[in-house]
């Protein structure tokens, strides 16, 4: 074996000649005091020897007075197992643990020995051995040759380990850039007073249908139209639970909430009051039933001692319409719940409504004030911004 290193070592009063492996892992030395030489690997007895003949002129006689034949015993105190070259602990990065078997360095070599030589030039930088710290490093070439065999099972262990994250990662990222781009709200334009909801009235629609506003009511207010007494027409009706929802709505104007009355939709329909506050979006629609007595539940509708009839509570489309719109111009999901409210009854009886849905009456409209934890402020005011411009509800 060519590669084989002979190494000088002098310390704790003695001189050997210690053969290295490449990597730097001892298994033989020669004591040049006892005149012996000690195999640790008897697979290595010739290559030790061979080695020691190269480096040393004198070996003969040493192997002459004694050869050992198998692992004896050294006459001094149990031998290092491996005292490490000061130039393969550099190669090999070695950390502080190996700083203090390098920092003893025994002096200047005797001038018969090649190895000597060298080994001389690489421990001439190098302080004197301090008392303090050379009596530790005796048992220290046992870690030193940990490193060398940790880094065996990292190699392995990696490419183990690295399938397990790479199938989870090609999975757990998939639906994430869905849910970042799955909302890009659109751009709404300028607006405008035309285009300004917030000034609409209650019962609009109505209002436009009955004649009611401008010219048309004072040229009837002048001619008696408006007269106290009953008016057939249903639709003055209608208006009128319009206006007084409208009135109760207004008061939570002053809790946080925000509210928008007869948004009108491309078909011609019309949303009767939009309610906006950090509670939630209430599409509100108003049922007029002036002086019944109704029950509800069941999807029927009872007024009286009538037998009950089909009623959907769900039919209208009006919240999934104003969702799709505040939706289109929102960073985030807008659900909106539908609150139905009976006007002019005298009682009201909800036997069960679907998820989603209020039924109550005017004056119960105070119990959504307290109604909080959905919307943030800016959120809020995000949607009542989106929802007062006429611009956002032409698609819908």
């Amino acid at each position: 074996m060519q590669d084989l290193k002979v190494t000088s070592w002098q310390l704790f009063g003695h001189d050997r000649l210690y053969v290295n492996l490449p990597d730097g892992t001892a298994i033989g030395w020669a004591d040049r005091g006892s005149g012996t030489i000690t195999v640790l690997h008897p697979r290595y007895r010739d290559a030790v020897a061979d080695a020691l003949a190269r480096q040393v002129p004198d070996l003969p006689a040493l192997v002459g007075e004694d050869a050992p034949a198998g692992h004896p015993a050294p006459p001094v105190p149990p031998p290092v197992p491996r005292i490490p070259p000061m130039r393969g602990m550099r190669k090999r990065g070695a950390g502080p643990d190996t700083a203090a078997v390098r920092t003893p360095a025994p002096p200047e070599p005797e001038p018969e020995s090649q190895s000597g030589q060298d080994t001389a030039a690489v421990r001439k930088p190098v302080p004197p051995p301090d008392p303090e710290r050379v009596r530790g490093p005796e048992p220290a070439p046992e870690p030193v040759a940990a490193p060398q065999r940790a880094p065996v099972p990292d190699p392995v262990a990696a490419p183990v380990s690295a399938p397990a994250p790479a199938s989870g990662a090609a999975e757990a990222p998939a639906p994430a850039p869905e849910t970042v781009r799955r909302r890009r709200p659109g751009v709404l334009a300028a607006l405008t007073p035309g285009s300004d909801l917030a000034s609409r009235r209650p019962g609009a629609g109505l209002r436009e249908q009955l004649g009611e506003g401008g010219t048309g009511a004072l040229v009837r207010a002048a001619t008696g139209a408006l007269r106290r007494h009953k008016d057939g027409d249903p639709r003055r009706g209608a208006l009128a639970g319009e206006r007084r929802v409208g009135a109760e709505l207004k008061r939570l104007t002053r809790h946080g909430w925000r509210v928008l009355h007869s948004v009108p939709l491309p078909d011609g329909a019309e949303i009767g009051h939009l309610l906006i506050g950090p509670g939630g979006v209430f599409a509100v629609r108003t049922d007029h039933r002036p002086g019944a007595s109704v029950r509800v539940g069941d999807g029927t509708l009872r007024l009286d001692e009538g037998d009950p009839q089909p009623y959907a509570l769900d039919g209208s489309p009006d919240a999934r319409r104003a969702r799709a719109a505040l939706e289109a111009y929102c960073a985030f999901d807008v659900p909106v719940q539908t609150v139905l409210v009976f006007t002019g009854v005298t009682a009201l009886e909800v036997v069960a409504t679907p998820d989603g849905i209020r039924v109550c009456r005017e004056r119960q409209l105070s119990a959504l004030t307290p109604l909080t934890g959905v919307f943030t402020l800016t959120q809020v005011e995000r949607i009542y911004d989106v929802a007062r411009n006429a611009e956002a509800w032409l698609d819908v």
